[in-house]
């Protein structure tokens, strides 16, 4: 089980968990590939197994579905293809026509069905597997860029991250992907930079004396 961040339940999050920190499904989705702004980058999905569990921690679909290496492989590339749309986007340029067919090649594909409960309490998604999935996550994207929140798309400020995410605050001034995770580990950064230097400066100042 995890929590709404892709946290394993009894332990810290790892950096190999998903990511969902109220992102949008399409971003979330970019952001299984980690640290892209660094030389070595944490690939999320590494196994079919991975895609498989991320189509359940999504919220997609209730059962794991089977994946192949040929899924995985096509779940990368359409990844990589939102993760340049979504900088496209932000840069307020035009996007490349081969990302472009991708998603809608992919979003062709019948989704994931909502089941609501007798009760009408819960609801569970039915599909074909992880193709169902991988469409619902293409039209989160086109959704998106149909929507007035297409300007709204910006580039995480945590240099190391490079994960598209909408701003949805009033002042149109969020910066982080998150601040459960870069905006944390920026600010701490800073913090401890500006600690540094103030025992730097009192050392500086206690050696002259």
């Amino acid at each position: 089980m995890s929590d709404g961040d892709g946290r394993r339940e009894g332990r810290q999050r790892a950096r190999t968990d998903f990511r969902f920190d109220d992102a949008r499904l399409c971003f979330a989705f970019a952001g299984t590939l980690a640290d892209r702004g660094k030389e070595v980058r944490v690939e999320r999905l590494a196994r079919p197994e991975d895609l498989s569990r991320w189509c359940v921690e999504s919220g997609c679909t209730t059962a794991a579905p089977a994946c192949t290496e040929a899924d995985l492989d096509g779940a990368r590339r359409l990844r990589e293809a939102v993760q340049r749309i979504g900088l496209a986007l932000a840069e307020g340029t035009t996007p490349a026509v081969g990302d472009v067919d991708l998603v809608n090649r992919a979003a062709a594909a019948p989704t994931s069905a909502p089941v609501l409960s007798p009760d009408a309490a819960t609801v569970r998604w039915h599909g074909d597997g992880v193709t169902a999935v991988l469409s619902m996550v293409a039209r989160d994207l086109i959704e998106l860029c149909g929507s007035d929140q297409r300007t709204r798309v910006r580039i995480c400020g945590n240099p190391a991250c490079g994960t598209p995410f909408v701003d949805t605050s009033r002042a149109g001034a969020r910066r982080w992907c998150s601040m459960k995770t870069c905006g944390a580990l920026v600010k701490k950064r800073a913090y401890r930079a500006r600690s540094q230097a103030t025992t730097e400066a009192e050392e500086a100042v206690a050696s002259i004396r």
